[in-house]
């Protein structure tokens, strides 16, 4: 059945305040995190103000926004086996309209190092940096996050047999979206669709080694409604759960609309800095669980400070550098098994099936490289039955922080050749640059506070040509 979320995230909100008042009186492991902020633009919100926000920002342009949470987070010097935390955190924001939502609404608990969680939080999956990337190509924290059920080591989990040189963590669960329209069949809409996710990695080297190799892979597919999709089939519920969860095919078709990563990375810590380089490797529905995509990928590079600068310092210090190559353009799809054409060819993110794709709240759940539709620019070919028009392109990305005068500065750059889609090719490679420059201070305001700002242009022929100026205000700490 489908699941209530407004119920569930009203019980959320209760039992995350009434624990947190019993936890407030025996440790100091809540803590909260707010921020005001003022965006202007000369059109629509431009790229890497909106990208990888985890849906928060508003298309709008030119908007105002308040964004709070309150946390409670597991207390690592308490020896105790079983441990709770949660979180909730609310945005609201008023532009050419207003609108207000729960990003995080969210419980856990730890059992030694296994945790089971159950609402909405913010997730990534996949080998790659987490700060500055372009986007990890499965789940990049581009959308909002999605009401799921988890199980899940979060850490790396030694093997002590093997002296810690083998350590593995690993999760799985499973995700509501909602109602999604369909593209074809008697039925045009199923009331229910879910978000089936699972991932093991594993690490090579000891934690406190120099050397440490990285090797996973992840596995995400939406599902739902198959006793419309394929009445003739007729699927009960828990037999499309375990075609979707084992890839199992039904009259040579995959159930549901699958996507997964097979992940290589690899770094070395020196005494000053840390070396990264990651691959994610795409497979799609009907090269499930077989590596034949090579061409497409995610590849990078991070150079990383570890060494902390002495205190007090004022110099200029170069903190991180990274570079990315995307590569989407192949898209080689094949099954031997079926030898049908829709297979020959992938269209990733987008579906066949749902016309959603892989999106929730418009909001692409990948890559947002891949964008939807609707933020394009209007010239471009567009499908009614894509989420997106573009998923074939080449993109390079950097990204470097730094440090001068007690304040943090990023500089972001994306380069992309773009192409298209399967069903919307475009005429001519359509070239985009997208910029943006950020600064963040702490200052003495309101007993401790930070000032930041993030200035953004887009100008090429993917996304209209826009420049915005957000400024904010953001205090965070723990409760005494």
């Amino acid at each position: 059945m489908p699941v209530p979320i407004s119920q569930m995230r009203v019980c959320l909100f209760a039992v995350l305040i009434c624990l947190a008042s019993y936890s407030h009186a025996q440790d100091s492991t809540i803590h909260y995190r707010a921020s005001l902020l003022v965006s202007g633009a000369t059109n629509n919100t431009p790229f890497w103000a909106h990208a990888n926000q985890n849906g928060n920002i508003p298309m709008d342009g030119n908007f105002g926004l308040v964004n709070a949470g309150v946390y409670k987070v597991y207390n690592p010097h308490n020896p105790r086996t079983f441990q709770w935390s949660g979180g909730i955190q609310a945005i609201a924001s008023y532009g050419k309209s207003g609108n207000a939502f729960l990003s995080d609404a969210y419980i856990a608990a730890r059992i030694g190092k296994l945790e089971i969680l159950a609402g909405q939080k913010n997730n990534v999956v996949g080998l790659m940096d987490t700060t500055m990337t372009s986007g990890s190509l499965s789940v990049a924290g581009n959308s909002r996050p999605f009401p799921r059920v988890q199980i899940s080591l979060p850490e790396y989990l030694p093997l002590y047999f093997t002296k810690n040189f083998l350590a593995f963590k690993f999760s799985y669960s499973e995700g509501y979206l909602g109602s999604s329209n369909l593209n074809y069949g008697v039925e045009r809409e199923v009331s229910y669709t879910y978000f089936h996710q699972k991932s093991l990695y594993l690490r090579f080297g000891p934690e406190s080694g120099r050397l440490k190799i990285y090797v996973g892979a992840n596995h995400q597919a939406v599902w739902g409604g198959e006793e419309k999709i394929t009445p003739l089939y007729k699927l009960e519920p828990l037999d499309a759960y375990w075609h979707t969860i084992s890839g199992k095919t039904l009259n040579y078709k995959k159930v549901g609309n699958h996507f997964g990563t097979v992940d290589l990375g690899a770094e070395w810590r020196g005494k000053t800095w840390s070396y990264f380089v990651y691959r994610q490797n795409i497979y799609e529905t009907g090269s499930l669980f077989r590596i034949i995509n090579f061409d497409d990928g995610l590849n990078g590079v991070r150079i990383k400070r570890i060494k902390p600068l002495p205190a007090g310092s004022k110099s200029f210090a170069l903190q991180s550098f990274l570079l990315e190559a995307i590569g989407t353009n192949s898209q080689t799809n094949k099954s031997p098994l079926s030898g049908l054409a829709i297979y020959e060819k992938g269209n990733y993110y987008n579906s066949y099936i749902y016309q959603r794709g892989w999106s929730y709240f418009s909001r692409g759940i990948g890559t947002p490289l891949a964008p939807a539709s609707g933020i394009t620019r209007p010239t471009l070919p567009v499908n009614g039955s894509e989420f997106t028009n573009n998923n074939r392109f080449w993109a390079f990305h950097t990204g470097i922080t730094a440090t001068w005068q007690k304040t943090y500065f990023g500089l972001r750059g994306t380069y992309s050749r773009n192409s298209g889609s399967l069903l919307s090719p475009f005429d001519s490679l359509a070239e985009q640059v997208s910029l943006a420059l950020t600064a963040e201070k702490n200052i003495k305001l309101l007993n401790g506070c930070s000032v930041f700002s993030n200035l953004t242009t887009d100008f090429g022929h993917l996304y209209p040509t826009s420049h915005g100026l957000i400024i904010g205000l953001r205090k965070s700490g723990f409760l005494d």
